[in-house]
């Protein structure tokens, strides 16, 4: 059964990487001129520092806060992947000393789409917490002192990758995203002089009252050369409310070392938006499905209702497919062309073929639908199942690591489990393969062109030859030869005048 051929984006799938999927919607042309804007007569090299230590303790957790779910994936997910869109020569992640090995852990445990598979993930360990600024101390240590360094907050899974790249064109300024704020509780505030030139950043909680009331906010997003990260990290001070190394304080050594502070202001400000507790975590998944909605409509995709439609994973698609409301895609889903996908259906780290049609309440996880397929309604397609083309999985049908070729039919009521179904089979209503003997499972086979009647038990291990014909009722305990007609119903008795027994008061 050939895997369908499937398009990322109708438009523009050939000038992009196979692998290339990243929700954000991205200028790729604008990408492209910073990367190879020249750094002392040679193309720059970039390094991305992502500060994953923080505990998040008012997410009231047991879990780093990086590693919380935003579209079914971690958070640090999201700004890893924005991040591989500028091409950076390494990615570097600082997490806790007690934490590293659970957020490696996880971070493999889910799909990571990014432009450049093998852009190279280190991963720093911040044996102590005692501030953003150490992280970034530690973290640019190894880092060629000509090489930009993007520093990036790992709770940001917002943030577009175009404002990533407006970060790295550094020259001889210090790059940081700033954003004007109604309510800019808990950011710090941005700091300037008389003739407006910033020169410097101060905390909530070492801010006067006169100093609250601004609403111009850091994003804890810079770029600089690491050089001159190397030179003020060291200098940094626990003068404050927190006793921490705040990085925020580079900017006013910035200033005073003579570099302009370049404020680049993010395309969305959404992007900036990060969680701190369950309710702006809720928050922030609606903001980005309705991003990754409006970007699958832009391409093609028709969305019933983009306000009631899940991804929670990683989507390629095909021409002129149809999702109706409340579904939910999690993994990696690949859907052909002129897919159908009917509403309250959960698909997971599947592929369904062109011109299938998946109706309403099914379920389908780690499987593969051939094409021209109708399942469904209420179908449950379990995991290491492959569906071939013009198959029919109808409703309340239950198929478990088995394989079901094409032109076969399962349309109503029927479990089955660890099979090998050949072509153009019937299987009729309530048919069940009795595949587990209560200490293992064993395979049932049945060739091309049989036909089973409803209400049979198939106890397997059990092969049954080619076109032949199980009579509905039947209890198959042996197996079947070609073309014959088994039939194993009890004699029937009948009493003439039965008078039941009548009830006693």
């Amino acid at each position: 059964m050939p895997e369908p051929e499937l398009l990322v984006s109708p438009s523009n799938h050939e000038s992009r990487k196979e692998n290339y999927y990243i929700i954000h919607a991205v200028n790729d042309d604008r990408i492209k001129q910073v990367l190879q804007t020249p750094c002392n007569g040679s193309i720059m090299t970039t390094e991305i520092v992502i500060l994953a230590g923080g505990s998040g303790k008012r997410m009231l957790s047991g879990r780093p806060k990086v590693l919380h779910i935003l579209g079914g994936r971690p958070l640090l997910h999201h700004i890893i992947e924005s991040s591989s869109a500028v091409q950076p020569d390494k990615i570097n992640i600082v997490v806790g000393g007690t934490t590293k090995d659970f957020i490696v852990n996880e971070v493999s445990r889910h799909p990571l789409n990014m432009m450049n598979p093998n852009t190279e993930i280190a991963w720093i360990t911040q044996p102590f917490p005692e501030g953003t600024g150490q992280a970034a101390l530690i973290s640019v240590e190894k880092i060629d002192d000509d090489a930009t360094v993007i520093i990036l907050n790992g709770d940001m899974p917002l943030i577009m990758p175009e404002t990533i790249a407006r970060t790295a064109e550094v020259g001889d300024n210090l790059n940081m995203v700033t954003c004007s704020l109604d309510n800019p509780k808990s950011y710090g505030r941005i700091l300037r002089t008389k003739d407006n030139k910033i020169n410097g950043v101060i905390e909530e909680l070492d801010a006067t009252d006169s100093q609250r009331e601004i609403s111009e906010v850091n994003v804890n997003c810079f770029g600089a050369k690491a050089a001159w990260l190397k030179k003020w990290l060291p200098s940094l001070k626990t003068r404050n409310a927190m006793g921490e190394y705040y990085l925020t304080d580079i900017v006013s050594m910035a200033a005073a070392d003579g570099h302009d502070i370049q404020c680049i202001a993010p395309l969305d400000p959404q992007e900036i938006l990060g969680a701190n507790n369950h309710v702006e975590l809720a928050n922030i998944e609606r903001i980005y499905q309705k991003r990754v909605a409006t970007r699958l409509m832009k391409e093609g995709v028709s969305i019933m209702d983009p306000t009631r439609f899940d991804m929670r994973g990683i989507l390629k698609h095909g021409l002129d497919c149809r999702i109706d409301i409340n579904v939910i895609l999690e993994g990696k889903v690949r859907i052909g062309h002129n897919v159908s996908i009917g509403a309250n259906s959960i698909i997971r780290n599947s592929v369904i073929g062109n011109n299938s049609v998946i109706l309403e309440n099914s379920m389908i996880e780690n499987s593969m639908v051939g094409s021209h397929c109708m399942i469904g309604p209420y179908a449950r397609i379990r995991p290491i199942s492959l569906i071939g083309d013009h198959a029919r999985i109808g409703n309340f049908v239950e198929i478990k690591e088995s394989l079901i070729d094409s032109e076969t039919k399962a349309s109503h009521l029927s479990y089955i489990g660890n099979a090998r179904i050949g072509k153009n089979v019937n299987i009729g209503a309530g048919v069940i393969t009795a595949n587990y003997d209560g200490s293992g499972k064993h395979k049932t086979t049945i060739q091309d062109n049989v036909f089973i009647g409803s209400d049979s038990q198939l106890v397997a291990p059990l092969n049954i030859g080619e076109g032949a014909t199980i009579g509905a009722g039947s209890s198959i305990t042996r197996d079947v030869d070609s073309r014959c007609l088994v039939i194993t119903r009890a004699q029937r008795k009948s009493f003439p005048n039965w008078q039941r027994g009548k009830p006693k008061k």
